[in-house]
């Protein structure tokens, strides 16, 4: 049986992707090498005015065809037997138009004739194809006919470089930065509209990420967000500094430890202040990864100032509970700093017990170190602690720096 109109349409246009990541087709017309969006309609609409298959609007009509033996009519222009000759479709029509392969039936689609080829400059590595056809007199062989109009390639846009040094955005702000809608409802594809310069064009990731990249009034809001640029002194503008976005560390309760104390052993002063001798007697400690105990022997060398703030160095070892245990050693320094009257009380251990740890700041900062294959995760950690005093015990919360 023979093609419908849609089929007739289809057979038209040859489909491609001009780009990779184009979400939507495109047709090329086989007569007139036109190139369009994929659209049923519009594609017959064009059949229609296409000056390649028209013709003269003002030729003769064909005749009427005649029944066939088989009383099937030859109503789509194709023979009544299989293997019939082939017959003009009734109706009225242009006028048969002369081509390298016959005559064209009435709707301009010679249905006998090799498909032609229609050679996509946009497509890559995709060399042209000569139309079928006998070849001009005195030309070599294989050449393609003079007649033939040459392949017309899509205009694809440059890639414009961004002017900005900040780093392209994530895949979730591209979208965040963009409604949605779709401007007609024939539509097949979505438009998107920036939020941050109205501008409205096709929905596609990549030309929206590199819209935000030459986007004004974006690039202007990302360098306002980045905390380094509402500190009281910053990079002059332009500095590549000043467009960086880096990422802040976070900080996450590691474990906690407690450590029993001798009582302190004056050194005596010296050009930093007041030297103190303090060593452990033990402790144990509790956390994420693991649980133990601290062994005896570590110990504090503390410089105590004028105004009692206080340098802290500590190192002691930690033990595991697994068999075979694991031995860890922790290495600390930090400051025990406030108000002068408030430190007194607290380096006296007597009197440590009853001061409020929010009057005062115990701050350290811890690194691990160990040999254990189950724990050398722990090597290239860094932790930051926060703890107080207890009489003659320390007790700290260590909050690993992710």
């Amino acid at each position: 049986m023979g093609r419908t109109v849609d089929q007739e349409v289809h057979a038209a246009f040859v489909e491609f992707r001009a780009k990779e990541d184009d979400k939507c087709l495109s047709v090329q017309c086989i007569y007139c090498q036109q190139i369009r969006a994929k659209n049923t309609s519009r594609q017959k609409q064009h059949l229609l005015e296409c000056p390649g298959l028209r013709g003269h609007p003002n030729a003769p009509q064909p005749s009427q065809p005649a029944q066939a033996s088989n009383g099937i009519g030859p109503t789509n222009g194709y023979p009544g037997t299989p293997n019939g000759p082939t017959t003009a479709a009734p109706g009225p029509s242009g006028p048969s138009i002369p081509t390298p392969n016959g005559t064209l039936m009435g709707n301009g689609v010679n249905p006998h004739a090799t498909p032609i080829g229609t050679p996509l400059a946009s497509l890559q590595s995709r060399p042209p194809m000569a139309t079928p056809g006998p070849p001009a007199v005195g030309a070599p062989p294989g050449s393609a006919p003079s007649s033939v109009p040459p392949p017309r390639p899509t205009p694809k846009p440059k890639a414009k470089p961004s002017s900005s040094s900040l780093p392209a955005p994530p895949l979730d702000d591209v979208h965040a930065a963009f409604v949605e809608f779709r401007a007609k409802e024939e539509d097949k594809c979505l438009s998107v509209q920036c939020i941050y310069c109205q501008q409205v064009r096709a929905k596609n990731t990549s030309r929206q990420r590199q819209h935000l990249l030459e986007c004004p009034t974006y690039l202007s809001v990302m360098k306002d967000s980045i905390p380094a640029n509402n500190l009281l002194h910053t990079f002059p503008e332009g500095d590549v500094a000043r467009s960086l976005q880096i990422p802040a560390p976070t900080l996450e309760l590691d474990f906690r430890m407690s450590i029993k104390m001798n009582p302190k052993v004056p050194v005596g002063q010296s050009i930093w202040g007041n030297r103190e001798w303090v060593s452990f007697i033990g402790g144990q400690w509790a956390g994420r990864w693991g649980k133990g105990i601290v062994l005896p022997g570590g110990q504090d060398t503390q410089i105590v100032t004028k105004d009692q703030t206080t340098k802290l160095s500590a190192s002691y070892l930690l033990q595991t509970v697994e068999d075979p245990p694991a031995f860890i050693v922790v290495k600390a320094e930090g400051w025990l700093t406030g108000a002068k009257d408030v430190l007194e009380k607290v380096n006296d251990q007597t009197t440590a017990d009853g001061v409020n740890p929010s009057s005062y700041k115990y701050r350290l900062n811890l690194s691990m170190e160990t040999g254990d294959e189950r724990f050398t995760f722990l090597n290239s950690l860094m932790w930051i602690g926060s703890g107080c005093r207890r009489g003659h015990e320390v007790i700290f919360d260590a909050f690993r720096v992710n």
